[in-house]
């Protein structure tokens, strides 16, 4: 979605995008988008760049969520089960919005976007303010994470972190850090936030 959104509005100003510019720019942090819509020579400010892709892909997400398979399934059960849960998200209310209107419904009792107070991501605040929110211990939760930047943020607020996306290149400060696991799937990540396996 996001190399869509980028490459749409890349060519709108007349520049070239192709099919390899979409793959290899996948993964990549909002900030690092942004940059490569300026490198690319679109005459709009960076606050311009970051308002317009977030508008784009919020309207994409606003007419179907491209949901992991098992996905809201996992967030249900564990709504259920009693364990609150946070939306923690370095994208703008805009995408926020659109993912919690598609999960089951009140799953999450806080939702922290990237555009609220605080320092976004890598910084702390956004899991310090999501545990705060929640009454409870960051050490006590489990963050899970598709990015480094996301990785790193929750490493410093303290939590115990899971990553599932064999595409995450960690930095190798990361790679080996206690508190930090990197699972095959949505089960596993059931399995530890439910506490059926040991940390």
């Amino acid at each position: 979605m996001w190399s869509a959104a980028v490459g749409t509005l890349v060519r709108e100003h007349g520049q070239p995008w192709h099919p390899v510019d979409d793959a290899a720019i996948v993964g990549w942090s909002i900030p690092a988008l942004v940059a490569e819509v300026l490198r690319r020579g679109v005459p709009l400010t960076e606050a311009e760049v970051v308002t317009r892709l977030h508008r784009d892909v919020g309207a994409v997400l606003r007419r179907g969520m491209p949901w992991r398979p098992g996905a809201r399934h996992l967030l249900a059960a564990l709504h259920h089960s009693g364990i609150p849960l946070a939306l923690v998200s370095a994208t703008h209310s805009v995408v926020v919005d659109a993912v919690v209107a598609s999960a089951p419904a009140d799953v999450f009792t806080v939702v922290v976007a990237g555009d609220g107070p605080g320092r976004p991501k890598p910084s702390p605040d956004p899991y310090l303010h999501a545990a705060e929110a929640l009454a409870v211990d960051p050490r006590q939760c489990v963050a899970v994470e598709d990015s480094p930047t996301g990785v790193r943020a929750a490493l410093a607020a303290g939590t115990q972190t899971v990553t599932m996306d064999p595409t995450v290149e960690l930095l190798a400060d990361l790679v080996d850090h206690p508190r930090l696991r990197r699972v095959d799937g949505l089960d596993a990540v059931g399995r530890l936030v439910l506490g059926v396996h040991a940390w």
